[in-house]
């Protein structure tokens, strides 16, 4: 398994938001996470990345755990392959094996600031590939993109995790179109 939880409770400055989860993801595992807003989808992210302590019971995970934050700012001047080497530390090999498993090898090249929201979001999502994570957390991955763009963001996450043999956590308000890439479903209440 590459993410194991066991009773964990979620929280911030001493307030507990969710607690009982358990759930378990292994190598090309495309979890949802959904629930209502404020039900703990972020904070338990946040948790399982390391920014935030447990207020309670525990997870395990065998590798690194990435988080790809929602809004990462696009800054002017710097290419793709620029972006990736910077925002991870990655070698050049490993930004353009991460550029071939996002599918961006005709953008590398491209100023981030050129992107659409579309291949922008592609952009952050290998950064988790640069650092060769066995748990990729995405919050809302889709927020904000126009339809076809949410669909191909969503055709992307289930290869990846097949083909990088990690796990891949996500939420989504878009229930109908993540249901039908996700592997399973771990609801908050």
């Amino acid at each position: 398994m590459n993410l194991i939880v066991q009773d964990l409770a979620v929280g911030y400055r001493g307030r507990e938001i969710a607690s009982g989860i358990s759930l378990q993801a292994a190598a090309g595992d495309c979890l949802l996470i959904c629930g209502l807003n404020g039900s703990g989808k972020t904070t338990l992210l946040r948790t399982l990345a390391g920014l935030l302590p447990p207020v309670a019971g525990s997870f395990r995970a065998n590798g690194r755990v990435v988080m790809v934050p929602t809004r990462i700012p696009r800054v002017k001047g710097f290419t793709v392959s620029e972006f990736l080497r910077l925002a991870t530390g990655a070698a050049p090999a490993d930004a353009a094996r991460a550029i071939e498993q996002a599918g961006l090898e005709t953008l590398a090249d491209r100023d981030i600031s050129t992107l659409s929201d579309g291949q922008f979001q592609r952009a952050c999502i290998a950064t988790a590939l640069c650092r060769r994570a066995a748990v990729i957390l995405l919050d809302e991955p889709t927020a904000f993109l126009d339809y076809q763009a949410k669909e191909q963001i969503l055709d992307l996450l289930p290869t990846l995790a097949r083909d990088t043999g990690a796990a891949i956590l996500f939420t989504s308000h878009d229930l109908d179109a993540a249901r039908k890439i996700a592997t399973s479903e771990y609801r908050l209440f």
